[in-house]
């Protein structure tokens, strides 16, 4: 096997694709299935190449440079495709200083990043938000603490002095914002004032079962993973009950930049909404476990908005 086929294996990609966070890798491919929709497009109406930013953090469970050497295998056909002069460039950032310093030299026509840093530097950066994953129809995700009903325990409150378990932050970090909250609704200002013990774990399962069999008192988990437990192990409904839910966190958002052409955006959303209706579409959002790509819309963002309002509000007060 080539070096080649080897990046582009179904493994590979599930390797590098965060269900929201690898939006752009996604859209890449799209070109790459779909030229056709692109290829018409007048070449005096199009960027000279085609400049995809990511955080490097996104990669978490592989190698960026693994991820970015796969990327742009896809992006030389995207830029065929597009007619573009010059070949695609993927372009890894180490922080978001170094990606909104990219972003004001004009360097980048598409950029995909989390909810929270979108929402923070929206009114320095002009930025067009244009698409997001279709997963719970485009609204995020949304996290709970679950213990056992016969723990004693009939609120977040009565957590203190208490173990939980949390997902990881460089994938949930949603979670842990949410954590602070409810922390900070209490009175305290950090884990370790409040539980006897934290402790990460990777995998979600996990996490349900641990408190399932008592070796946790608590974990916080997504809604949808603590549904699909449920349904196929209906023992853990009746022994597990939620204390705390947040409200729906948009997990990350896929911007164009104002300067691209118009026609050039209406091509790309075309191009990727029809995804949604295809053989090839439907193969790819099984690849990239997701169940599609939906058009941003604000009230995508009103749960974290409230979250990030609340956190800066209780940080004030106890300040």
């Amino acid at each position: 096997m080539t070096w080649l086929n080897r990046c582009i294996t179904r493994r590979h990609f599930l390797m590098i694709a965060g269900r929201s966070h690898a939006l752009s890798l996604l859209l890449l491919v799209i070109f790459w299935a779909q030229p056709s929709m692109v290829s018409a497009e007048q070449a005096d109406d199009m960027p000279m190449n085609l400049r995809s930013g990511f955080l490097q953090r996104v990669f978490y469970e592989t190698d960026p440079r693994d991820a970015k050497a796969a990327i742009e295998v896809q992006g030389r056909e995207v830029s065929r495709s597009l007619g573009l002069s010059s070949p695609p460039k993927v372009i890894l950032y180490p922080d978001m200083q170094s990606m909104t310093n990219a972003l004001h030299r004009g360097e980048l026509e598409m950029v995909t990043m989390p909810s929270i840093e979108y929402l923070r530097i929206r009114t320095t950066i002009p930025l067009i938000p244009s698409f997001v994953g279709a997963n719970n129809n485009g609204l995020g995700s949304r996290y709970v603490v679950i213990v056992r009903k016969d723990s004693g325990i009939g609120s977040f409150a009565d957590l203190k002095g208490r173990s939980i378990l949390l997902p990881p932050v460089a994938r949930h970090e949603l979670s842990h914002l949410w954590l602070e909250v409810l922390l900070m609704q209490t009175g305290k200002r950090g884990n370790d004032s409040f539980f006897r013990q934290t402790r990460e774990t990777p995998k979600l399962f996990n996490a349900i079962m641990e408190v399932f069999l008592r070796k946790a008192d608590a974990a916080i988990v997504t809604r949808a993973g603590l549904d699909t437990s449920q349904q196929l192990n209906p023992q853990l409904e009746k022994q597990l009950t939620v204390v705390a839910e947040s409200r729906n966190l948009s997990d990350g958002v896929t911007c164009l930049i104002p300067g691209t052409p118009e026609k050039f955006r209406n091509n790309l959303s075309k191009a990727i909404m029809s995804l949604n209706t295809t053989s090839g579409g439907r193969q790819m959002y099984t690849i990239f476990q997701s169940s599609g790509i939906t058009l941003f819309k604000p009230e995508y963002l009103e749960g974290l908005e409230e979250l990030l309002h609340e956190h800066d509000r209780l940080k004030a007060k106890t300040a």
